[in-house]
């Protein structure tokens, strides 16, 4: 690798420490990616726009970019859509992450001229801090295969699912924003569902909430249940072991738990859940995708 490509990724190596930050702002959450290359603030634009580069590091993009037209992007089995915003082209893009659980974002990458090359910043808006820390993990790959692809490197292979916790652990642990996903622990002869939130509400009330909406959804059999209650933060881990083998009833397990948590946060608010079965179809798929 030339001395340019190196320095280029200088500081991403290490998959289990944030390279973003998450900012909580007066409307919602942003989080922020700062990368400096030393290339041309022009072939840094190619590969954010180029289809063919775009493939490479993101997806396939369908049609191109094209400023007041949607799209679809068609990423690792699953795909998004959405609209763009802004296309000034060599410096700013803009444009709505419509992802099919229904969750709206709004992305913006702008490559400035820097230091003889180019800093490229990336931000993603959304209003809620839900699959925040997630998030965050996924877009620090998808930034590390394109600064791959910008280097004329093959990008990086799928991180195993451990590494990607790990990073989505590190990034809820030094911004401070609760985990979402459940994912399965597997060790020989035995897996183990396990989820963890975090809901600002003492342990026992947490408890209470997490048993109502489990049980609306015939949920909590088997499981067990541990808070840890620090500075009025209540952090929730559930486990419980799956028995069987039959994949799409565990990805039904799951998006049933994920539902439940879902609806404890509301009923921690002091108002009534109203869980939908698109959503949790919506759920079954993102789980048995993620298998």
């Amino acid at each position: 690798m030339s001395e340019a490509s190196s320095s280029s990724r200088s500081g991403w190596e290490d998959p289990s420490v944030p390279a973003g930050r998450i900012e909580k702002l007066s409307d919602g959450w942003a989080l922020a990616f700062d990368k400096q290359f030393d290339y041309p603030a022009a072939h840094i634009w190619d590969v954010l726009t180029n289809p063919r580069k775009v493939e490479q590091w993101m997806g396939s993009v369908t049609p191109d970019w094209e400023l007041g037209k949607e799209y679809t992007v068609e990423m690792g089995g699953g795909s998004v859509s959405g609209t763009v915003l802004q296309l000034t082209p060599r410096s700013s893009l803009q444009i709505t992450w419509d992802d099919e659980l229904g969750e709206e974002s709004v992305l913006e990458w702008q490559v400035l001229e820097s230091d003889g090359g180019a800093l490229l910043q990336f931000r993603s808006r959304t209003d809620t801090a839900d699959f925040l820390a997630e998030g965050s993990a996924g877009w620090q790959g998808i930034l590390l295969a394109f600064a791959a692809v910008a280097a004329g490197t093959p990008p990086p292979g799928m991180e195993q699912p451990a590494q990607w916790r790990a990073l989505r652990d590190a990034y809820s642990k030094e911004f401070d924003v609760s985990p979402t996903m459940g994912f399965l622990e597997e060790t020989p002869g035995d897996t183990t569902l396990v989820f963890e939130r975090w809901y600002d509400a003492p342990a026992e009330d947490i408890t209470a909430a997490v048993e109502s909406s489990g049980g609306n959804l015939r949920l909590g059999e088997g499981a067990d249940f541990s808070v840890e209650e620090t500075d009025g933060v209540g952090k929730l881990r559930i486990r419980q072991r799956i028995d069987g083998g039959n994949p799409q009833d565990t990805a039904a397990l799951m998006a049933a738990w994920h539902l439940a948590l879902d609806s404890a946060a509301v009923r921690l608010l002091g108002e009534t859940p109203h869980p939908n079965s698109h959503r949790l179809r919506a759920l079954e798929a993102l789980y048995s995708a993620s298998a």
